[in-house]
């Protein structure tokens, strides 16, 4: 009995260690050339947003990988990184209170990856519970350019979406200009 319950403890203590590799914060480059992004996803049931700095695909075994928003509070993430800014321009998501967002430097001239996840919806109805096929996942990649700012919104709403654009700002006014972000695929085994 008492080699039964240590071995449940081992693998529950096993899993916490897992969840907080899952969910910790990507690095971000102190030197070198730069570029700032922002994520802005929906204050929904989202499990987050993570990213996979100098890769063109999705491997969670890469050094640096890590969350940058997350909308539920997860053990080991806290909702630490959520509304983060670090000085880009305001846009109108940036100010929207139903959406999270937070900003990072990322390496300029290399790839980096995003990894967007909402799963979908249970809705519990007394001894009873129905899953909506409302889940959104996609894997996004880009190569920002040095002392360049973007904005990367995940939606749900009317549909499942992922958009890039870079923020130029003039004098007094912002623009935003598409950017060429493209979907991208798994490279290794998950943890």
């Amino acid at each position: 009995m008492c080699k039964k319950i240590s071995l449940i403890a081992a693998g529950l203590l096993l899993s916490g260690c897992n969840t907080l590799k899952q969910n910790v914060v990507v690095s971000e480059p102190t030197g070198g050339e730069r570029a700032r992004v922002r994520v802005v996803i929906q204050d929904i049931d989202y499990r987050g947003v993570r990213a996979y700095p100098n890769s063109a695909c999705v491997n969670d075994k890469l050094p640096g990988n890590g969350m940058v928003a997350n909308v539920q509070m997860v053990l080991g993430f806290e909702k630490n990184l959520n509304n983060k800014k670090i000085g880009m321009p305001e846009t109108e998501y940036s100010v929207d209170k139903n959406f999270v967002s937070s900003e990072i430097y990322v390496a300029a001239n290399e790839p980096i990856t995003f990894r967007f996840h909402k799963p979908n919806t249970k809705i519990e109805r007394g001894i009873y519970s129905t899953w909506l096929n409302d889940g959104c996942y996609m894997k996004k990649t880009f190569i920002p350019e040095p002392n360049a700012d973007y904005e990367l919104i995940f939606t749900d709403v009317p549909q499942c979406l992922a958009t890039a654009q870079k923020i130029v700002k003039t004098n007094e006014s912002v623009t935003m200009v598409p950017v060429e972000y493209k979907d991208t695929t798994d490279c290794g085994r998950k943890r």
